[in-house]
């Protein structure tokens, strides 16, 4: 699946993705993937990004998994949406990488796939700090 940068599309190309911001979306028939940053100096948490990342139609499912996976700070749960009856199931995630906090969000028509879908991503995910 190929991205696209989000900002400059809703923008007409006026403000594309940087170094200090960003979103970015890919999607086919069977997956909505959505990966955001911004710069977040200091901050060891991840929490906001992963607040910034879920919208309205979002709603968490179970507990909050926390982990350490490379020497960043990652948190993940599972999720259910109302943004289209396709697909009703997804998760999100964020963490921390030097000096930027990211967030993943995946909208799926299984549940059991969404886990997979966040380890792959963190695991092709590249810090360098």
């Amino acid at each position: 699946m190929a991205f696209y940068d989000v900002s400059a599309v809703t923008s007409n190309q006026g403000s594309p993705n940087t170094y200090q911001n960003g979103l970015m979306a890919a999607y086919n028939g069977n997956l909505l993937i959505q990966l955001m940053w911004q710069l977040a100096p200091g901050s060891s948490d991840p929490q906001f990004m992963l607040d910034l990342i879920l919208d309205d139609v979002d709603t968490r499912v179970g507990t909050l998994d926390v982990k350490l996976i490379r020497d960043m700070n990652v948190i993940y749960i599972p999720i259910t949406s109302t943004t289209t009856p396709v697909l009703p199931f997804g998760a999100a995630g964020a963490w921390i990488c030097g000096d930027r906090a990211f967030g993943w969000k995946v909208y799926s028509p299984q549940a059991e796939n969404t886990q997979s879908l966040f380890d792959m991503a963190l695991d092709r995910f590249t810090c360098n700090r």
